[in-house]
């Protein structure tokens, strides 16, 4: 319906400037602005874009603005050409951090207004992921982060340390997740003193990576030791295996998100959530995936969608949990009664506020494969985990100068 009323609106307002050019093209004092009190919104969250149009509509019905939500997952390119549109996207409600870069480099985001809100307000990770070059370039709508995950069948309480851990996988079937991934390996790394690129001042040195000092090397010698002395990880060990093997029964501990548990819960795995073990007398940071919310730096209508990302962030924190699970970002609704007495939710509320988010850069784009890569020769036995922390590090180099070579 609301597609077909712009159509109709449109078909009318040329009609009116076909009559008006006829009339020697005066300016007409009459003029409806209905026109102008429009904003188009593009949402990367499929399950939850209804209840973001359903926000946005009380919005709009306040603030005297028709809001369309459309669910897109645009790349830069499809976007930018969509800005060029007067129905383009205004702003984007909901899309992954690692993507933001992307697009502020194309010079698509505009700058959050300094007094738009408080740093202080939201999780750290979640703060983190929303600046670019020391810049704040998006607002943090909701986050997420992996956990352990131990089957209460086999065992009785969740271990405090990856040491004791590893001792009660042993004779319980052991542990599985994606171990040639950044993803679930960085807690390792940052836990030894590794990282990928050195953060400072709200931005990354992608000149300065950390994958080959002798924290990392330390972190890949353990990950090496889950797959040569204890056989619980490989380079065939993939997420989607890891999960169905915790699933069914034959692992004792596996490492994922929040996205799981449903299939955990229909298959009826007996499971329970904890924090994650300390390593190296750490805590074990974990990445947070952050959903943000930035604004075109083309649309005109920049005031309004700010503000409206403001108001779903403000007003429509649990709708966006109840319809999706998403944890909220800022920290007042992780409070909320309704998601603190969901055990799983808290204990992720927990591991969130304990990690950090993967480097919000365009080059970090280029490390995923070159990791995986490696640590699969690493786990066959093909290199050394000194070998593959510097072939990771060193390749990864490389690529970053290939692709800012045509810049």
């Amino acid at each position: 319906m609301r597609r077909k009323n712009i159509v109709i609106g449109a078909i009318m307002m040329f009609t009116m400037v076909g009559m008006l050019s006829g009339c020697g093209g005066k300016k007409d004092d009459t003029k409806d602005n209905s026109a102008e009190k429009k904003l188009t919104i593009w949402t990367n969250m499929e399950v939850e874009a209804e209840t973001i149009q359903l926000i946005a509509d009380e919005w709009g019905k306040e603030k005297g603005y028709d809001v369309d939500v459309i669910h897109e997952s645009p790349d830069v390119q499809q976007f930018a050409q969509a800005t060029k549109s007067t129905s383009g996207p205004d702003a984007v409600i909901g899309i992954p951090n690692d993507q933001l870069a992307n697009y502020v480099n194309a010079g698509l985001s505009a700058e959050v207004p300094d007094s738009l809100y408080d740093d202080n307000d939201y999780s750290e990770a979640a703060i983190q992921a929303c600046y670019v070059e020391g810049k704040r370039m998006a607002a943090p709508l909701a986050v997420e982060t992996v956990t352990l995950f131990y089957n209460t069948d086999k065992i009785a309480q969740a271990p405090s340390t990856w040491e004791e851990l590893v001792e009660a996988a042993k004779d319980k079937g052991g542990i599985q997740f994606d171990a040639t991934s950044v993803y679930y390996d960085l807690g390792f790394l940052r836990a030894c003193g590794g990282y990928i690129f050195n953060y400072s001042d709200g931005a990354y040195d992608v000149e300065n990576i950390g994958l080959n000092n002798s924290g990392s090397v330390k972190a890949y010698e353990f990950i090496n030791k889950l797959c040569s002395d204890y056989n619980f990880v490989s380079a065939s060990v993939t997420a989607d295996i890891a999960r169905s093997n915790f699933q069914n029964g034959q692992t004792a501990f596996y490492i994922g998100g929040p996205w799981d548990c449903e299939g955990f819960d229909s298959a009826g795995t007996p499971y329970e959530v904890a924090t994650m073990p300390k390593f190296n007398d750490n805590d074990f940071v974990t990445p947070v995936g952050a959903q943000v919310s930035f604004v075109s730096s083309k649309s005109n209508n920049q005031e309004a969608a700010w503000d409206l990302i403001m108001y779903v962030i403000e007003n429509g924190a649990m709708q966006m949990y109840e319809a999706g699970d998403r944890i909220p970002a800022k920290l007042s609704e992780q409070e909320n009664e309704e998601i603190q007495k969901d055990e799983v939710s808290a204990v992720f509320i927990e591991q969130i506020n304990n990690g950090e988010p993967m480097p919000t850069v365009s080059e970090m784009g280029q490390l995923w494969d070159i990791h995986a890569n490696n640590m699969k020769l690493m786990f066959t036995g093909e290199m050394t985990p000194k070998a593959a922390a510097d072939n990771i590090t060193s390749q990864l180099k490389e690529a970053i100068e290939l692709m800012n070579s045509g810049k």
